[in-house]
C-alpha cells in the first residue's frame, strides 16, 4: 500500500521547497505527528525537531527555521541560508511530489 500524506505547511526557497506532511493513512489516528522534508534537487531529507522554544522558530537536527508571517528563513550549519517564501495553496511542483512519494515508500 501506497503511503499518502498531506501537506500542512508549504514554503519555497530558489534551491528547494520546505514542507511540513502528515501521513493519511486509513489505519492511522487523526492527527498524528508531523513530519518536515527539505526537497532539493533529487533529494528529500528529513528534519526532524528538536526544539521550538518560540512559534516563529523550529530548530531541527539539520537546520533552523524562522518564519515571520509569509516569509522565513532556513539557516544550515554551513552558513547557507534558504529565503522562504509560503505557497498557501500548499501544492508540491510534480517533480518534487513524485520525490517526496518516492522518499516515503
Amino acid at each position: 500500500m501506497l503511503i499518502q500524506y498531506a501537506v500542512l505547511l508549504l514554503f519555497y526557497a530558489s534551491h528547494g521547497s520546505l514542507a511540513e506532511i502528515e501521513l493519511t493513512q486509513p489505519d492511522m489516528p487523526t492527527g498524528s505527528e508531523s513530519q518536515w522534508i527539505w526537497i532539493e534537487g533529487n533529494t528529500v531529507t528529513s528534519l526532524q525537531v528538536i526544539g521550538s522554544g518560540h512559534p516563529s522558530k523550529r530548530v531541527f537536527d539539520r537546520a533552523v527555521l524562522t518564519i515571520d508571517g509569509e516569509r522565513g528563513e532556513l539557516q544550515w550549519p554551513n552558513g547557507r541560508s534558504e529565503v522562504l517564501s509560503i505557497n498557501s495553496a500548499r501544492t508540491l511542483r510534480p517533480d518534487f511530489r513524485r520525490l517526496v512519494h518516492q522518499h516515503l515508500n
